[in-house]
């Protein structure tokens, strides 16, 4: 009977502190809503803008305003136009060829990591942005050089940037990019198979692969394929009827999908 009586007061105690706790949270809400969020439902995720200029040129704006510009190009390479005035706070440089290295041309005081010197990790802004070595060719860049992959996080959202990949990613590689959950993926250097893309989407288990550098009617003279020819057979193919969308852990899909932008 003791053990019984005990076990019953442990019981009512055990409720009493519980809904104690729930009516201190309930009333701690209604009295500081916004801090509740942010410190009893961890950190409110956030929102990243992702926007695709043409060619390999991507820019993205986190929650918290990092300006991210990738690959900006030269005009005398491509036709597309440079948008004016644009700001950035870190640039990524995949390699020092014409058609992606032109980050002169950003506003602000952006922190520059260019081609072979920002293989390894790089600080800025509060986030690390990895370089990884790969080539533009598949003869260890004898060819036309090194190449700058770069993977990093906004957001909770992993990206990888593939620059000017020219060949199949091996274990190493693989290792060092970890899960990646957007994509953006050079489709138009003949080097590289549609089966070899397939391949190096699914190796790093992308979420959301964009297609980056194809012909277009703006891509100038340089040798691309369209792409045309990398959806051929492809289903999970969205068409976005605009050069930009917002990404969020929540909601990337939980198969991969092709998400192609609108050229701009």
């Amino acid at each position: 009977m003791k053990g019984s009586l005990q076990s019953a007061y442990y019981l009512l105690f055990s409720r009493s502190i519980t809904c104690y706790i729930e009516f201190l949270i309930g009333s701690f809400c209604l009295l500081s809503p916004i801090y509740f969020s942010i410190e009893c439902f961890a950190q409110n995720e956030g929102q990243v803008l992702v926007r695709w200029y043409g060619h390999a040129f991507v820019y993205l704006i986190s929650s918290t305003g990092v300006r991210v510009a990738i690959d900006p190009y030269g005009e005398d390479t491509v036709k597309y136009k440079f948008p004016d005035r644009l700001q950035a706070d870190v640039v990524l440089i995949s390699s020092e060829s014409e058609d992606r290295s032109a980050g002169e041309k950003l506003f602000g005081t952006p922190q520059i990591f260019r081609s072979i010197t920002a293989v390894g990790p790089n600080n800025a802004r509060g986030h690390i942005f990895k370089g990884i070595q790969t080539f533009r060719d598949k003869s260890q860049g004898s060819l036309h050089g090194k190449n700058t992959a770069f993977v990093f996080k906004l957001d909770r959202v992993n990206f990888a940037h593939l620059g000017d990949l020219a060949h199949p990613l091996n274990q190493d590689q693989l290792a060092e990019f970890g899960r990646v959950d957007v994509l953006f993926l050079p489709i138009g250097n003949e080097t590289l198979s549609n089966e070899e893309l397939d391949k190096i989407a699914l190796d790093l288990g992308a979420r959301i692969i964009i297609p980056i550098a194809f012909k277009t009617t703006l891509s100038g003279d340089l040798d691309l394929r369209p792409l045309a020819n990398y959806l051929e057979g492809k289903k999970n193919v969205r068409f976005i009827d605009s050069s930009e969308i917002m990404v969020s852990q929540s909601d990337l899909p939980s198969e991969p999908w092709i998400y192609v932008l609108k050229e701009p």
